[in-house]
């Protein structure tokens, strides 16, 4: 947030949070996405090297990365490179400049960087004003490893001003530098305020990582980590038959930020197979999306894959297995009328012949039987069913949003 228009707010909100706030718990970690800090009192921010209103403009392109050398916290490191005469880096609000026990960041520059670092407070007889005094203090860090920034106990030249008209009310004290505790105490005692740390002052490129605050026995580490994300496997079909071809989407989700150029590997595991192949590297499409079409011969399990980068990690959606049918051969078509059977003729009946009354004087004769006629009816064939076919300056906005971001990191 913007320090001519906006401290007097943020002294207000964190009076308030003074007011409420509960008792320290336990030091704890904090992964932060890119540039999303999830807490508003921790946030990245930009200030002016010779003055903490006297930034220029500039668009400050944060970079994350792996670097050179392992970072403080997690895998990888927040970069930049400035132009020169800002300061880009951590903002702190706090509650109490006197309880505050630790403000600070760790920071590595190969070639070594020039930066600065601020103290905002304001005196209980300047509630309710316009007037913030802040201490400055020039930085260095030395070319090399990681090294820690505390901006809470560094000691500081006082400079008060009117943050409603971005005039100084009285200039640097002529004073020795004092802590911000030391400060307060000689000013009507502690109050609300605020610490900055960066560096970018001279034009080198920096990286920064592990940022840190709180009070003695709660102090949050915030570890700044790659985008994540998800990558799933959009609705497709989980059949085809020999020959056929099959559109695959895949989709990508990087919640709160954007993967420039970003790509997605579909891969196969055939049936029978050991080992995962990459059918097509595809790039990924303003809407997330990604397509290929495939052709299984057997039965084959598909899957998108996020390669893990320097600015986002990598995932890869669940496996989906297509399966291969053979196509149904058509069923004869039955004819409309049955093959007539060939019909026997039925055996002549043979007149009856009058039974003779046997007369006493001869012998009697049988009768002959008559054959039983026999016409068996013609067999219909059965019709056949068809079963159907299965078918991420201290104002807002210029702490740059996760789309900016690129990779790799200069230096961490």
């Amino acid at each position: 947030m913007l320090i001519r228009a906006g401290l007097g707010a943020i002294v207000a909100v964190v009076a308030a949070i003074a007011a409420t706030a509960t008792p320290a718990q336990a030091d704890s970690t904090v992964t932060v996405r890119g540039v999303a800090f999830p807490d508003s009192s921790v946030q990245l921010g930009a200030v002016g090297c010779e003055s903490v209103l006297a930034r220029t403009a500039e668009t400050m392109q944060p970079r994350i990365g792996r670097g050179n050398g392992a970072p403080v916290a997690g895998q990888r490191s927040l970069g930049y490179d400035l132009a020169g005469g800002n300061a880009m880096g951590a903002l702190f609000s706090v509650p109490s400049v006197t309880r505050t026990a630790v403000a600070g960041m760790a920071v590595q520059a190969p070639g070594g960087a020039s930066g600065v670092a601020y103290a905002g407070y304001r005196s209980p007889a300047d509630a309710g004003t316009n007037l913030v005094w802040f201490g400055r203090a020039p930085l260095t860090a030395v070319p090399g490893g990681w090294q820690q920034v505390d901006a809470s106990r560094l000691s500081y030249t006082w400079t008060k001003y009117d943050l409603g008209t971005g005039q100084v009310v009285a200039p640097p004290t002529a004073a020795a530098p004092s802590t911000a505790p030391a400060f307060a105490a000689a000013h009507g005692g502690d109050g609300p305020g605020l610490f900055t740390v960066g560096f970018g002052c001279d034009g080198r490129p920096f990286s920064m990582d592990a940022v840190r605050a709180g009070t003695a026995g709660d102090v949050t580490t915030y570890d700044v980590e790659g985008l994540l994300t998800s990558t799933e496997m959009v609705g497709a079909r989980s059949s085809v038959e020999a020959g056929e071809s099959v559109d695959l989407v895949g989709r990508l989700v990087v919640p709160g930020g954007v993967v420039p150029h970003a790509t997605l590997v579909l891969e196969e595991l055939a049936a029978g197979a050991k080992r995962w192949r990459v059918v097509s590297v595809v790039a990924v499409g303003d809407d997330g999306l990604a397509h290929a079409r495939v052709t299984p011969r057997t039965p084959t399990s598909y899957r998108w894959r996020f390669v893990d980068r320097p600015l986002a990690e990598g995932s890869e959606s669940p496996s989906l297995l297509i399966d291969v049918v053979t196509a149904a051969a058509p069923s004869p078509t039955p004819s409309a009328e049955p093959s007539p059977s060939a019909k026997p003729s039925p055996s002549a009946k043979p007149s009856p012949s009058a039974t003779p009354v046997p007369s006493p004087s001869s012998p009697s004769s049988p009768a002959p039987s008559s054959p039983s006629p026999s016409a068996p009816s013609p067999s219909v064939p059965s019709v056949p069913s068809i079963s159907p076919t299965p078918t991420p300056s201290l104002s807002p906005s210029s702490v740059p949003s996760p789309t900016l971001l690129q990779e790799p990191g200069p230096t961490g």
